[in-house]
């Protein structure tokens, strides 16, 4: 279901050596699923950890197994919790997540909050969101998922999504007065690629938001026969 001529696994390789020589946070999960999550940042983007990233990415067995929960993680819990609506399945572990078979999880930012701030992080917020934009990998899914709220918007003056991942604004859903809204975006050249716009996964999220964005996630991939 890959919309390049080139494998994915090729992709993820390239995406995988840029982040290494940009000495970024790649990501964790199932490079070959059809969802990519893109959230705010990562906890810990020590050149330590930056290396064992990638080190566990290029390790097939490792890159999508069952990771034990931890509750302080509320943004696992949320992503977990979405991805088991979007296919309609319970997770065959208690005592773990295994959300990660079914997407791919990156972040916008490749600096830790606990160590800048939001304006001091801003210019390689910036950078990053022009590395996506040339990424092959990353435009490859046929479902992204920007939980990063103000990290990247669209507006009357800048339109960073649409120019990012090629697509047009489509739809909004919730009540302007909640918190809980999302927004999607279609490529009308190729309607293959859904793109969805929401807040960041950490707190706050509600039900209601996880089941309505599930249900449009579902459908679409059900269009393109993947479920």
């Amino acid at each position: 279901n890959s919309i390049h001529d080139m494998d994915r696994e090729k992709l993820f390789e390239k995406f995988l050596e840029d982040c290494k020589n940009r000495k970024e946070w790649c990501g964790q999960g199932n490079p070959n699923a059809d969802i990519l999550i893109i959230g705010q940042e990562s906890t810990d983007i020590s050149e330590e950890a930056l290396i064992r990233n990638i080190m566990l990415c290029r390790d097939k067995k490792d890159r999508d197994a069952p990771r034990p929960i931890d509750p302080k993680n509320k943004t696992w819990a949320n992503y977990q919790e979405l991805l088991d609506e979007i296919y309609c399945r319970k997770s065959e572990y208690i005592d773990k997540w295994d959300f990660e078979k079914f997407a791919f999880t990156t972040e916008l930012s490749s600096t830790p909050r606990k160590q800048r701030n939001y304006k001091e992080a801003k210019p390689s917020i910036k950078e990053r969101i022009v590395f996506f934009k040339d990424s092959d990998f990353i435009q490859d899914f046929s479902v992204i998922i920007l939980a990063c709220g103000g990290y990247i918007k669209n507006d009357d003056k800048v339109r960073e999504i649409d120019n990012t991942f090629h697509v047009e604004f489509c739809k909004e859903y919730g009540s302007k007065e909640s918190k809980n809204r999302f927004w999607t975006h279609i490529d009308k050249k190729d309607p293959r690629k859904l793109v969805i716009h929401t807040r960041q996964f950490s707190n706050g999220i509600s039900k209601d938001l996880i089941k309505e964005m599930a249900s449009v996630i579902r459908e679409h991939l059900r269009k393109l026969g993947l479920i």
